[in-house]
């Protein structure tokens, strides 16, 4: 009988691990039951039980080394081998990015990208290549929910990673059964409501082999504990009670991680895995792309509605900065179909093309940024006229004030209330404000982007091309 990944019921009950979480300075009981986590917990568990809804053959793929395979995963998990399996994963993606409507970052199928690219470059990784296949097949047959910690925390920036040991996260001992980690990661997205952590370094170059680590830790560990601080949200913000994330600090107090989840262990692979040897960071632009389509698309959906029910649809203005928001949607879907086309073999696998992933993580966080101080411009008083929340409607206080509620074209305080009410906190409230600055960091400082397209057109030749042009 073939595998399926878990349900629903199965994640909830994993988060029940004796994991340490510390929200807005006091220790959580169970996350997925506490106010701050519970509506995203909720959201994950009904992408897992999408997997086995009827109908979800589009999210899933066969697995395992039997005819057919034995098992199924979300397609993401699988390692590609040719553009139609992009597609595919493309589609799968797009099918969970559907119910979220892009809000969470973390999606489960999200971290494959990391995995993925690894297995199919499992060789690169010498002593610990079986770690690095095995991983994978425990992981999608499972469909991990994790959490990806990268970032040292932002002290001691004069310094290389190598000489703050008393902050950032390295090897302090190595023992028969694994290594043992101490140190913290900062903006470790949804770490209290993901399964595992993905433990790495980004954005620092580590020389010495005791800071070289990455290795998949689970987040109940002994020793492991996450910090994290609320955005207060009211009950009636649609968006926020269902998808809210924290950003946390993880902090690793000689944590003991097996040896058979160690994954790297050397500053020369380390330095090499971060520059992108193996891809991960084109398959997570992939990913990511996907994701932002589905926002962009229900932000659009309600903005157009929002300038109807305004009156201002027909307002020249009004339709160029509508106009250019759907634009930034098709750049951004037109940007993942073509990785999609310039795909290139690569390790076991099939790579996203390169030049369009890179385009697009220069492109997304300053469009997005854009787009939303479009809309707060174009939309202004209809994000100003909120004065109710929409569960008040019908009350003896609020009942003979509904009709200074409604909108224009018939639309009653109810519409009105529930669209404008969504796009507010899509853009307006601490929840949206937080979006931007996801998306805004996203890819990291942006000219640390522009700086690696400049030197991917050197190191290929295009640059001298197309400056020979000049003399023919």
């Amino acid at each position: 009988m073939a595998t399926r990944p878990q349900t629903g019921g199965d994640y909830l009950a994993s988060l029940d691990d004796g994991r340490v979480v510390v929200h807005d300075g006091e220790r959580v009981a169970r996350v997925a039951e506490h106010p701050a986590f519970a509506g995203t917990a909720s959201t994950i568990a009904s992408l897992y039980d999408a997997l086995h809804e009827k109908g979800s053959d589009a999210l899933l793929a066969p697995i395992g080394e039997a005819p057919g395979g034995d098992g199924v995963t979300h397609a993401f998990w699988t390692v590609p081998q040719s553009q139609d399996d992009l597609r595919a994963q493309r589609e799968a993606i797009r099918a969970w990015q559907s119910r979220t409507h892009g809000w969470l970052g973390r999606t489960p199928e999200f971290m494959a990208c990391i995995f993925t690219s690894m297995a199919a470059h499992a060789p690169f990784f010498g002593r610990f290549e079986g770690n690095v296949r095995a991983a994978l097949e425990r992981d999608q047959r499972a469909v991990t929910h994790y959490a990806q910690a990268l970032v040292n925390p932002p002290v001691d920036r004069e310094l290389p990673p190598d000489e703050v040991g008393d902050v950032f996260l390295h090897v302090v001992d190595e023992t028969d059964e694994g290594v043992v980690l101490r140190g913290a990661k900062a903006v470790v997205t949804g770490a209290a409501t993901a399964q595992r952590l993905f433990v790495s370094h980004f954005g620092g170059e580590v020389q010495t082999d005791a800071f070289a680590i990455a290795a998949s830790v689970a987040v109940g560990s002994p020793g492991v504990r996450v910090y994290t601080r609320g955005t207060p949200f009211r009950p009636d913000q649609p968006l926020a009670r269902r998808f809210q994330e924290h950003d946390a600090l993880v902090v690793f107090d000689d944590v003991l991680v097996p040896w058979d989840d160690v994954l790297i262990r050397d500053a020369e692979t380390m330095l090499a895995f971060n520059r992108g040897a193996v891809g991960w960071n084109v398959r997570l632009a992939f990913q990511a792309a996907t994701r932002l389509e589905a926002k962009l698309e229900r932000i659009a959906g309600l903005a157009v509605r929002a300038a109807e029910i305004m009156g201002t649809d027909q307002r020249r203005g009004t339709q160029a900065a509508l106009g250019e928001l759907i634009a930034f949607r098709h750049t951004v879907a037109g940007l993942r179909d073509a990785m999609i086309e310039q795909a290139a073999p690569s390790g076991e696998s099939i790579l996203p093309g390169v030049d369009a992933a890179m385009a697009f993580s220069a492109l997304a966080p300053d469009a997005y940024s854009r787009m939303r101080v479009s809309l707060e411009t174009t939309l202004s008083s209809a994000l100003a006229h909120l004065p109710v929340p929409l569960d008040a409607l019908g009350s003896p206080e609020v009942a003979p004030i509904e009709p200074l509620l409604r909108g224009s074209g018939g639309t009653d305080a109810r519409e009105r209330l529930e669209v404008v009410g969504e796009l507010w906190d899509a853009i307006g409230t601490g929840f949206g404000a937080r979006h931007e600055l996801y998306e805004r960091s996203y890819w990291g400082q942006p000219e640390r982007t522009h700086v690696g397209i400049l030197g991917l057109a050197r190191a290929d030749g295009r640059v001298a091309r197309w400056q020979a042009r000049r003399h023919s």
